[in-house]
């Protein structure tokens, strides 16, 4: 790595931590595990990797903080005033940074880990933007199984608002990638497949999973259902799924379902362009 690249990433970085930290987007540690994540993506996959990622990142807290008042209100809003920590940072970006350093590892196969480091992206944003976007809906989710009406916030809801959220977000991601110009690695049709593809398999899969295997709890206290294994100050009842898959674990598998979209689509079409 050269000086001037090398300076690059160390002025770019510690801008975005420090605006993700004052805009209350991220707390320290969040802030400190997402630095760390920019700069693997930064010497792997370069600027167009840590430009999605600052995009995803940006306009997710944006849209975490549209409304939140309401979502407050229904119980569903993201704690702390949509101030994620570095256990949100690890499941929204552990698949994305693991296919950055495979994407160094391997590069006879850089244009697949590329597509999958992308669909890993597009899948939590979309899934993300889905939820917040879902939350102002007036009417109730439906699960994804089943179709029964249930409140807000509760894992497997779904809606058509929350799905044209998905759909917003892969626009975001496309557009973000066409603004990079020549700099594109891929073709931009495959891009676009990839992305739409992995944005509403990723997010369907999320609400799959978190309907039949996430853990959820009714508090002893004010016998609120809720994902959290604490709530008014004492620690929940398990009433359906596992401990070990929280929130945060849902997110892990989303990412993971959003690459292997990404890859697939990427190795079936990259030849074709």
């Amino acid at each position: 790595m050269n000086s001037i690249l090398a300076l690059e990433i160390v002025i770019v970085i510690s801008t975005l931590s420090i605006l993700s930290y004052k805009l209350r987007i991220l707390d320290l540690y969040g802030t400190l595990l997402a630095a760390s994540i920019g700069v693997t993506v930064y010497t792997t996959v370069g600027r167009v990797g840590i430009f999605l990622l600052t995009v995803f990142v940006v306009v997710a807290g944006l849209f975490t903080k549209l409304g939140y008042d309401r979502k407050s209100l229904v119980g569903a809003a993201e704690p702390r005033k949509g101030l994620r920590g570095w256990r949100n940072v690890m499941g929204n970006g552990l698949v994305a940074a693991a296919a950055a350093v495979a994407y160094a590892l391997l590069p006879q196969h850089s244009e697949v880990i590329l597509g999958g480091y992308i669909g890993a992206i597009a899948a939590v944003f979309a899934d993300t933007m889905a939820t917040e976007v879902g939350l102002l809906d007036k009417r109730y989710p439906i699960l994804i199984i089943g179709f029964r009406r249930v409140k807000p916030g509760t894992p497997g809801g779904v809606s058509l608002l929350g799905y044209m959220g998905a759909l917003f977000s892969a626009l975001i991601l496309i557009a973000s990638y066409l603004s990079l110009g020549g700099s594109n690695p891929l073709a931009l049709n495959v891009v676009g497949l990839s992305v739409i593809a992995a944005s509403l398999i990723g997010t369907t899969v999320d609400s799959i999973v978190g309907q039949l295997l996430q853990g959820l709890y009714q508090c002893e206290a004010c016998g609120r259902i809720t994902e959290l294994r604490t709530h008014c100050g004492g620690v929940a009842k398990l009433i359906r799924g596992y401990r070990l898959l929280d929130n945060h674990v849902v997110n892990i598998i989303c990412s993971a379902s959003g690459a292997v979209v990404g890859a697939v689509v990427t190795l079936v079409f990259y030849s074709t362009v």
